[in-house]
C-alpha cells in the first residue's frame, strides 16, 4: 500500500511540473528597411536550451517560432543580398505571442555595374592580298585560283605540281583555305567564271579563320544574280 501511496504521488508532481512548463510563440515579418516590402524566404533564427532554433518566412514574409520557453533570447534574421539583423533582449513572456519585426537594410548588396560594349577594334590595314573578279578573268590561270595568287604576288609561292601554297615562307601545309566561308584542305578544282574574288592574309589574320600563322586564302563564288547579269551583259 505505502508503494501505491508513493508512486500516486511522484506521479501527482511530474504532472504538475509538466503542467508548469509553458512553451510559448515568437511571431511577426521581415521588411527591407527602405522599400518597407517583405521579404519572402528570410531565415528567422535564435538560440535555445536545445541548440540553434531557426524557421523560414512564408511567401508574405511572416514568420513564426513554437516551442520556445519563456526567456530572452537573442534573435537573428537574414536573406540573401541584405545585411544579417541581430536584435538582441527579446523577452518572451507566457502566455501570450511575442511579436518581433524585423527590418534588413541593403547597404552591402552588391551595386549594378554598368557594362558598356567597346566593339573590337579592326585593323583595316591587315596584311591582305585581294584579287578582283576583273583580274581573275584576264588571268591565264582563272582556272587555278592559288596560281592565281603565287602570279599576283611574290609573298606566295606554289611550289610547281603542288596543290598548296607557301605564304611568306611558311612550311607547306599550314596555310587554311576557305571557299564561301567553307574550311577546305585545298581549293581543288573551282571554274574560273563562277570566282568572284580571292583573297589572302599574310599576316594578322582574323579570328573567325581560327588559329593559324600560316596564312588564310578565301575564295568567293558568285550569285546566281552576279551569273545571271553576266550573261545578260553577254548577249
Amino acid at each position: 500500500m505505502r508503494l501505491i501511496m508513493i508512486a500516486a504521488i511522484f506521479f501527482g508532481l511530474g504532472n504538475m511540473l509538466q503542467a508548469q512548463v509553458t512553451t510559448v510563440t515568437l511571431t511577426g515579418k521581415v521588411t527591407n528597411d527602405k522599400t518597407q516590402l517583405t521579404i519572402p524566404m528570410a531565415k528567422v533564427s535564435t538560440y535555445t536550451e536545445g541548440g540553434f532554433r531557426g524557421v523560414l518566412c512564408d511567401t508574405s514574409g511572416k514568420y513564426k517560432m513554437d516551442g520556445l520557453k519563456p526567456g530572452t533570447y537573442t534573435v537573428y534574421a537574414k536573406s540573401t543580398g541584405f545585411d544579417t539583423l541581430i536584435v538582441m533582449g527579446v523577452e518572451v513572456a507566457p502566455d501570450a505571442l511575442t511579436f518581433v519585426d524585423m527590418k534588413l537594410t541593403s547597404g552591402n548588396m552588391l551595386k549594378a555595374i554598368p557594362i558598356v560594349y567597346v566593339p573590337p577594334v579592326v585593323d583595316k590595314n591587315m596584311p591582305r592580298i585581294r584579287i578582283s573578279t576583273e583580274y581573275i578573268e584576264q588571268s591565264p590561270n582563272i582556272r587555278n585560283p592559288l596560281a592565281l595568287l603565287s602570279n599576283y604576288s611574290s609573298e606566295i609561292q606554289m611550289p610547281e605540281g603542288s596543290n598548296q601554297v607557301i605564304i611568306r615562307g611558311s612550311r607547306p601545309g599550314d596555310a587554311v583555305y576557305y571557299i564561301d566561308g567553307i574550311k577546305m584542305t585545298d581549293m581543288g578544282s573551282v571554274p574560273g567564271v563562277s570566282i568572284s574574288g580571292v583573297e589572302a592574309y599574310t599576316g594578322g589574320i582574323p579570328a573567325k579563320y581560327g588559329d593559324t600563322t600560316g596564312g588564310v586564302v578565301s575564295l568567293e563564288t558568285k550569285s546566281y544574280f552576279d551569273l545571271y547579269n553576266a550573261w545578260l551583259a553577254g548577249q
